[in-house]
């Protein structure tokens, strides 16, 4: 069994460039991305539109290619960096002048109320501490009209066969277990009152009405190329540096060995993976 120093050494590599992770994920995101906007838009043209939390700014620019030269969409996240990254990759697809950039975050937000008529908020509100008073706090930014889009739940994503030919079968199974623990012990470290209630609900106690949820499928099959690849060693690496002793050592252990490029187990040589995952976004419209 390798020792820890080596599984350490491992993670860090894998996870040096946390800026990269995200471009790799938004790259990653884009099709199911796509496909929620194109649902939102079909039912409602947003004349403005805003992104909270933008990342590396998958969905502002989304948002601005479906909506045209006439679109108005702002991007912000709390980190500068993020934003920088952003506006890069807008100027790269050519929106950029479609889209205004923003540093601030949920609970001080650098907008006024009543300014957009889609408000979208993917994977961010789980994070704040009061997530009935941010959603609240999102359905503010809408117009009479207007709605908000929040992508929270869905499947996590999986790559790996039941059977790897490491370790224990079913290593992804145990991975989505230990997750879900890292989770609780996350809130639980938040300040503040937890919501006991689903998303669709928080939409309608926000006085959102006309509730909707559906799912959207991302998804890459062999052959995995070179994002589908960046995805399945980060999903890994991701375990291994952050789940720690939520996992058993022997697949703790097991994940080394698929993350070492000079070991006959890593990932990379495999041919067989399929990267899949659900995203979920509940949708609410403000009255009037």
């Amino acid at each position: 069994m390798r020792d820890d120093a080596h599984r350490a050494d491992i993670g860090a590599r894998m996870a040096e460039s946390w800026l990269d992770t995200l471009e790799v994920n938004a790259e990653f995101d884009r099709g199911w991305v796509e496909a929620a906007v194109e649902w939102l838009v079909t039912q409602a043209t947003p004349g403005r539109v805003i992104d909270v939390g933008c990342g590396a700014g998958g969905a502002a620019c989304a948002f601005a290619a479906r909506l045209g030269a006439g679109a108005r969409v702002v991007g912000f996240d709390r980190d500068p960096r993020l934003v920088a990254q952003a506006r890069g990759r807008a100027e790269a697809q050519g929106v950029g002048d479609r889209i205004g950039w923003a540093v601030g975050q949920v609970g001080a937000l650098p907008v006024p109320e009543r300014s957009f008529e889609l408000v979208w908020a993917s994977g961010v509100i789980h994070h704040v501490a009061d997530q009935q008073a941010a959603v609240r706090e999102l359905a503010a930014l809408c117009r009479n009209g207007g709605r908000v889009a929040l992508v929270e739940g869905g499947l996590p994503l999986r790559c790996l066969p039941h059977e790897i030919g490491l370790g224990r079968p079913g290593m992804e199974a145990r991975l989505d277990e230990a997750r879900a623990r890292w989770f609780v012990d996350m809130r639980a470290e938040l300040p503040g009152q937890p919501m006991p209630y689903g998303w669709p609900e928080a939409l309608a106690r926000a006085g959102l009405q006309d509730v909707q949820t559906r799912s959207f499928l991302a998804e890459i099959t062999p052959p995995l190329g070179a994002v589908g690849q960046a995805i399945v060693e980060q999903h890994l690496a991701t375990a291994l540096n952050e789940l720690g002793d939520r996992l058993a050592a022997d697949d703790r252990d097991a994940l080394a060995h698929l993350l070492e490029p000079e070991d006959p187990a890593y990932v990379g040589r495999r041919d067989d993976l399929v990267v899949t995952a659900v995203r979920t976004v509940h949708v609410g419209t403000r009255p009037g």
